[in-house]
């Protein structure tokens, strides 16, 4: 092979690189970790907003994760920037294992009250979720009470992904409040000493 590698690369070193690529967003986690430390507030409001951005990135309301998380973090007296930064930890890279587990969590929950009968697909997913937008518009707009209906009847998946995401927004936001004010105190007194 005239444009090929003299000496093939090893296994490990391939995999070490690809896992390495995964992993790196270096500038990106700066990027965030500048982006919460120039945010200002109490401990106790930055951990209430991004408790309630990552929270509601188990829901399965995309397109309105940042409203909703501005919204409840407003509500509850959390950081409204920090909620913002919160709802990055749905992306591209989680969405699909978070819509799977709440999708398999929700048929858990509701074993013997509803059932699905098509098979769990990003097509499927990616027509509610349009599906949902429209309930969204229809609401917000029009208010046409017939078409409104219409909608609601057509969502076979998502209702399942809401039951499913209750038990891990709950989880999420616990963990990750607690997690983030023991964070938050720790800084605030290293700053003071310095």
């Amino acid at each position: 092979m005239p444009f090929g590698r003299k000496k093939k690369k090893k296994l490990i070193i391939s995999i070490y690189n690809f896992i390495k690529i995964f992993f790196a967003f270096s500038r990106t986690k700066k990027y965030i970790s500048l982006s919460i430390k120039r945010i200002k507030g109490t401990p106790q409001a930055l951990s209430l907003g991004l408790a309630t951005g990552i929270a509601i990135s188990f829901t399965p309301f995309i397109g309105l994760h940042a409203l909703l998380a501005i919204f409840i973090s407003w509500v509850i007296g959390g950081s409204m920037a920090a909620a913002l930064i919160g709802t990055l930890f749905g992306n591209p890279w989680t969405f699909p294992f978070i819509w799977y587990f709440t999708f398999e969590i929700g048929q858990f929950i509701n074993y013997g009250f509803l059932s699905y009968e098509e098979e769990f697909s990003f097509k499927v997913i990616k027509k509610e979720v349009s599906t949902l937008l429209a309930i969204v518009k229809n609401i917000i707009i029009f208010a046409n009470i017939f078409e409104l209906e219409e909608n609601v009847a057509k969502l076979k998946l998502i209702p399942f992904m809401v039951v499913g995401s209750i038990p891990l927004v709950f989880i999420s936001w616990i963990f990750s409040y607690f997690s983030f004010l023991i964070i938050f105190k720790s800084y605030k007194k290293k700053v003071k000493k310095k």
